[in-house]
């Protein structure tokens, strides 16, 4: 059973041991940069995703103040926990936290164009390009 977290006090360095293997280094960014971007930008919700009490992940999302649009910015399970359905877990949260935002009709995400993962499982939850590359990632976007 997958759940999101609050980062909070007594997760945060959990949090930041996680790590994505070697290959997919270039694909996200780390948990510790992804947390210290959320102090930053207030609009960025970090999340820790859990399989029962065990941490298996990350997310990060949020609604961009200057654009308008809600924005799936962050996903990473850790290498031991990969490839047992907890990303698609996850995103299904996080796409029903977003549903439940009154002026949310489309969320948004990017990902690096080789990331064949990351394209395989957005297209299976509905997203679709949108013609945009922004910062040499595609953007994708799913109309709720």
């Amino acid at each position: 059973m997958i759940t999101l977290s609050p980062l909070v006090k007594d997760n945060w360095i959990e949090c930041i041991g996680l790590k994505v293997r070697p290959e997919q280094q270039d694909f996200v960014a780390t948990n510790l940069y992804s947390i210290a971007q959320s102090k930053a930008d207030q609009s960025l919700i970090p999340m820790a995703i859990y399989n029962s009490e065990v941490m298996v992940g990350f997310t990060m999302y949020g609604r961009d103040p200057e654009d308008g649009r809600y924005w799936i910015v962050r996903l990473m399970i850790d290498e031991r926990y990969q490839g047992n359905g907890y990303g698609k877990q996850a995103m299904y949260k996080v796409i029903a936290l977003l549903k439940q935002e009154e002026d949310c009709t489309d969320i948004y995400l990017s990902h690096k164009p080789d990331n064949i993962y990351a394209d395989t499982l957005y297209r299976k939850l509905g997203f679709k390009n949108t013609g945009e590359i922004v910062g040499g990632e595609v953007i994708k976007r799913l109309s709720l």
